[in-house]
This record gives C-alpha cells, structure tokens and sequence, in this order.
C-alpha cells in the first residue's frame, strides 16, 4: 500500500471513530461523555475481577469498634474522623482478599456473643450486598456467599498470619466465615488506638444484654452524661422570596448535559423548569426537587450485576453531588438506604447522614414530594435512565439540645403505646422532619419493619 493510500484509509478510520464518537456525546449520558468509557465498561467483568476498585465503593452505613472488654463496651466511630476513613480504607483490601484469595470454611447459625468476644471491628450495610458479580465467575465464593450485611474483621497482633472474617446476614440468621492472610497490623492497631483513647459515646450491644425484644443485634448508647446535639435547619435555597433563583439552578443542572450552552428551559404555571438538551430532560419542581431522565432508547438490553450497576450511580451521584458541597454549610453523607433488581436493571435510593444521625422525613412529606427517600437512581444498560432527588440545603441553628431519653425511655413508651412488646429491628436517633414548616428535631427512631415509630430524644422540662 503507498503513502497516499495509507492516509487514506487513516483518514476513513479516523473520521469514522470521531463520528461515533460525537453520536457518543450527544446521545449517551453523564456516564458516556469520554469515549474510552463504553470500551472500559464493556470490560467491566474483567476489571471487576481483577480490580479492588469497584469494591471501593461499597461504603458502609457505620462503623463499629468492639474494645474487647468484658460484657461487650463499643465505640462507633464518627464518619468526619481519621479512624473511620481508616478502617473504611481497609474495608476495601479486605474484601478484595476474601474474594479473590481467600478461602470459605464454614456456614453456620448467627452467635452474636461467641462472634463479639473478642477485639473486632464490625462494618454494617442498611440493606444486604448481593455478592454475585463482585468476585468474578471463576470465584467460588459466591455460591457460597448469596448476600451479606454485615462483615465482622478479628485481627491478629501477629503479621501474616490467618485471620477470620465474618459476612453476616441477618435476614437468614446465617453466617459465612471466610479466612483471609493478614499482610499488616492496621486494623489490630487502630483497634488497640481506639481502646486506649475512646472518643464518643460507649455503646451496648442488645444480644450480648439479652434484649429480647430485638430481632436484630442493635447497638445502643449509654451515657453518664447527656449528649448535646447542634439542631439543623432546611431550606429551599434554589427559591427566594417566592422566585426561582435562575442562576444557581444552571448550576445545578448543567453537570447534567453533555453541552449545557445548548440547552432549552421552559416554565410552566405551577412553578416547575424543565430544561431540555437532545434525550436529556431535567425537570425542576417548587417544592425542591428536581428529576433527571435519560430519555435514549435502545434495542438491546445489557443485564448487569450489583456491584456494576452500582458502581455506575455512585459515580454519577459522587460527580453531581460536588455542586451542592460547594454552596452547603453543613457537611453530610451519603449512604445507600436501598436497592431493587428490576427486569431492565436496578434501582438506588440514597438518604443523608448529618453528624453522625440520619436526616428522615414524615410520611406526609413524602406524600407531598413523591419520594420515600432523599435521592432514587436507576440505571438500565451501564447508563443512567433516572436520578431524582432532593436538592434541599441543610444548615446550623444556633441552639443545641440535650438528648435526655434514654433508650430504655424510649422502649417503654413505644411499649406502652402497642400495648405489648413488639419485635424491634432497629432503633437509632435520627433528625426528623415532620412538615416543610418545621425544622428536624432529633428523634428516636424504632423500626418495626413495615412501620417506623417516633419518639422525640428530648424530654422539655
């Protein structure tokens, strides 16, 4: 072939990769806007397999030290500090060990008080892991392993030895031990640090006190002192005296188009901004949220495992979510609260975690916006279909209260008003928002499962 030729043929190649490129950026999704992404998600398994990175991603909702005093003292870590980052960093090496080089040794029955006797350091989900997908075909782990909520680490004061790890699923009352190599002594010295200087509030464990009434294995606070907590408010800031801040609300939704200068809005009479750019509608309603939709239709449905879907929304929701950081006062996280497998794909929802306490609202607000949680995401073939959300801005009163009802308190009067002991799931203080007209006041949650009640943590005297 002459030179002449050859460059003609590059030139055909080139024009070729440059056109299915640009059809790329005008009809794909956030996801899609580099190229080279499709190509590395269509690789996605292999990377997967071979990569701790995608594990990276699963963030748990706490973190607990257990100090291995007798009886069961317990320390949860606090999300803004060292220890909690560490601890979440050696989350990832070890699920990266125990699915890919470690090895399964037993299933058995749920023993909270022989599992909690020693130094540990337990990581909990709000809902259950699906382990197919994260460690690869060739991995035998997952035909042992279906799902796991809950992964309890007891580390060695000795380098390089065997060490258990726990994958816990409260759902089933099971329990799969799989043993790993420890290659460092983070983990058995974060958790002797911890012990030497214990920071926050002590923590009981309802099995190893033979609460009963508990289903679940809860971690519950006591205190010789009553704790004070900062109160918080909301706010509408994309609204100002009754009118839609236009500028700040481009900026938050041109991270959503792949050119946002060519974008369309339009209002309506009830208040709501809909911008359109190609398949890509965002719509932004007066009560504060807006609602992402990738209209872009497909002839082939690609399935996709959890741990690939999911990796897909919290990247997504990670780039997004730096626009709010930039104009809010109050430092909160994210975590997931839920996840639904659907015949084209999957479903996320999101809520918010602000100093350490959740941040939920009533049913009557959720009635009023039309979501259950703070942030739904749903992704169908490796794209982003829908991201809806709350868009809220959360800041500091000046006032603090102290929260002088214990959980004892607190049981007793969820008791009395069922007439009876009811099994408990889960219990926990949250910043509740009854109505928009009010601000969150900081309850004891109590979760029965199908239903959730309400007692407020502070007793005015």
């Amino acid at each position: 072939m002459d030179k002449s030729k050859f460059k003609t043929f590059l030139l055909f190649v080139l024009i070729i990769i440059s056109c299915f490129q640009t059809g790329e950026l005008w009809f794909g999704n956030l996801s899609s806007r580099n190229f080279f992404y499709n190509l590395w998600a269509k690789n996605r398994s292999s990377i997967v397999k071979y990569s701790a990175e995608p594990i990276a991603f699963l963030q748990p909702t706490r973190i607990i030290i257990n100090l291995g005093f007798e009886g069961g003292v317990y320390n949860v870590l606090n999300r803004s500090s060292e220890e909690f980052k560490l601890a979440q960093d050696e989350l990832g090496d070890i699920l990266a060990q125990a699915f890919f080089e470690g090895q399964f040794l037993k299933e058995e029955s749920i023993d909270w008080r022989k599992m909690l006797s020693q130094k540990s350091i337990l990581y909990t989900f709000t809902d259950p892991i699906p382990v197919s997908g994260i460690a690869g075909i060739e991995n035998s782990l997952a035909s042992y392993i279906p799902e796991f909520n809950q992964i309890l680490v007891i580390p060695d004061k000795n380098i390089n030895q065997e060490i258990n790890c726990y994958f816990i699923n409260e759902k089933t009352n099971k329990v799969y031990i799989v043993a790993i190599k420890q290659d460092k002594l983070s983990m058995y010295n974060l958790i002797n640090s911890v012990s030497e200087n214990p920071t926050g509030m002590i923590y009981n464990s309802t099995k190893q006190i033979r609460m009963n009434q508990f289903e679940n294995n809860v971690f519950l606070p006591i205190f010789n002192e009553f704790p004070t907590y900062q109160l918080i408010g909301v706010k509408n800031s994309f609204i100002n005296e009754g009118k839609i801040n236009e500028e700040k609300l481009d900026k938050m939704v041109n991270p959503l188009f792949i050119n946002p200068t060519l974008k369309r809005m339009q209002k309506i009479s009830d208040g709501t901004v809909f911008y359109i750019e190609g398949n890509v509608m965002v719509k932004y309603f007066p009560n504060g949220v807006m609602e992402y939709t990738n209209q872009t239709s497909s002839t082939s449905s690609v399935k996709t495992t959890f741990i690939e879907s999911y990796q897909i929304a919290k990247e997504f929701l990670d780039e997004h979510q730096k626009v709010f950081n930039n104009y809010s006062s109050l430092e909160s996280y994210i975590y997931l609260s839920k996840k639904k497998e659907t015949d084209k794909g999957w479903e996320f929802y999101f809520d918010f975690i602000i100093n350490d306490m959740p941040f939920i609202f009533s049913q009557e607000i959720s009635e009023e916006i039309g979501m259950n949680h703070a942030i739904k995401i749903v992704v169908e073939n490796k794209k982003i279909k829908q991201y809806k959300r709350l868009t809220w801005e959360g800041y500091l009163l000046d006032e603090e209260k102290e929260l002088n009802v214990s959980y004892l308190e607190a049981i007793n009067s969820f008791n009395s008003a069922y007439n009876g002991e009811v099994n408990i799931k889960d219990m926990y203080w949250a910043y509740y928002l009854e109505s928009l007209d009010k601000n969150p006041e900081i309850n004891w949650i109590i979760d029965i499962g199908e239903d959730k009640y309400f007692i407020k943590a502070t007793n005015e005297q």
